[in-house]
C-alpha cells in the first residue's frame, strides 16, 4: 500500500480522506514544508487560487517555495481552481510569479478542483511507489538553478499596480529588491512609469 503524509491543515479539504478511499495509507502530520509528502523526496505544496493570491499579498510565497526546494528532491506547486485570475494579483504579475517558481526548479501542476487534485496526487504517488527517485536522476530531471533576475522581477510585479515593465525599471534604477524597498516614495516617483498611485501601492505592500 502506498503511504502519503498530509499536513494537518489539509484535513478540511477532504483530500486526505479521498486518498484513503483510493486505497492509500494517509497519515496526518505537521509538515515542515509542503502539504503532501509522497515519499522518495517528492513534496507537493497545494494552494487554491485564493490561497495563492493571499500568500502573494502577504509576501509569504517565496519563503514557502524556498523551504519546499530545500526539503524536496522533486518539489511541486499544485494550484487548484478554475480561474487563475480570481484574486487581487494582476494577471501578468501572477504569471510572472509562476514562471519564477518554475525557473527555480519547482514543477507547476494546475487542477480544476479537489477531485482533480486527488487524481494528480494519486498518479504521482503511484509513480513514486513504482520507481523511487534518487540523487542519480538523469540530467533533464535535475533541479534548475534559480534565475535571480526573474525572481526579483516577479516579487515586485506581484504588487498590485506594478507591471513587469515597472518592476524592471525599479530594479534598473535601484539594483535590488531590498534597495527598492529601502528607498523613499519620492525616489520611486523618479522611475519612469511609477506614479503616485503605484508608489502608494508599493509602500502599502511592504509596510
Amino acid at each position: 500500500m502506498c503511504r502519503i503524509v498530509a499536513d494537518t491543515f489539509e484535513r478540511p479539504s477532504g483530500i486526505p480522506n479521498a486518498l484513503r478511499a483510493e486505497g492509500f495509507d494517509v497519515e496526518l502530520a505537521q509538515l515542515a514544508a509542503g502539504d503532501y509528502d509522497l515519499g522518495a523526496g517528492v513534496l507537493v505544496e497545494r494552494k487554491t487560487v485564493a490561497d495563492l493570491h493571499l500568500t502573494l499579498e502577504r509576501g509569504r510565497l517565496w519563503d514557502q517555495i524556498g523551504r519546499l526546494r530545500r526539503a524536496a528532491r522533486l518539489p511541486y506547486l499544485l494550484i487548484e481552481g478554475g480561474n487563475l485570475d480570481a484574486g487581487t494579483i494582476r494577471p501578468a504579475a501572477l504569471r510572472g510569479v509562476c514562471l519564477a517558481v518554475n525557473g527555480q526548479g519547482v514543477a507547476l501542476l494546475r487542477t480544476s478542483d479537489a477531485t482533480d487534485t486527488v487524481l494528480w496526487l494519486r498518479l504521482l504517488a503511484q509513480r513514486v511507489n513504482g520507481a523511487p527517485l534518487g540523487r542519480d536522476r538523469p540530467s533533464y530531471a535535475q533541479r534548475l538553478k534559480s534565475p535571480p533576475e526573474l525572481v526579483r522581477e516577479a516579487m515586485l510585479a506581484a504588487v498590485p499596480g506594478i507591471s513587469v515593465a515597472g518592476a524592471r525599471a525599479l530594479l534598473e534604477r535601484f539594483g535590488s529588491v531590498s534597495a527598492v524597498f529601502a528607498a523613499d516614495e519620492h525616489d520611486w516617483l523618479d522611475v519612469p512609469g511609477i506614479g503616485p498611485t503605484r508608489a502608494a501601492a508599493l509602500r502599502a505592500a511592504i509596510s
